[in-house]
């Protein structure tokens, strides 16, 4: 499934931005998007998915704490 474009939206950070790339690194998927003017690296993996709506070209996550403080 091709996911570029689908908007990122985290449990507690609200809508991050739109899948702007794919990068498929053994293991795991990353996604790469704008988030507060800085390029972020997001992981799709079981353990941050929480829901895909692929309707709404959303996808909902559930990332760690902490996480996009490395961009920030």
């Amino acid at each position: 499934a091709n996911m570029i474009g689908f908007t990122i939206a985290d449990k507690a950070l609200g809508i991050l931005g739109k899948i702007e790339d794919i990068f498929e690194t053994p293991g795991q998927v990353l996604a790469t998007l704008h988030y507060k003017e800085k390029e972020i690296l997001v992981p799709l993996v079981e353990a941050t998915i929480v829901k895909v709506d692929g309707a709404a070209r959303t996808i909902y996550v559930d990332l760690p704490e902490g996480l996009l403080d490395v961009y920030l």
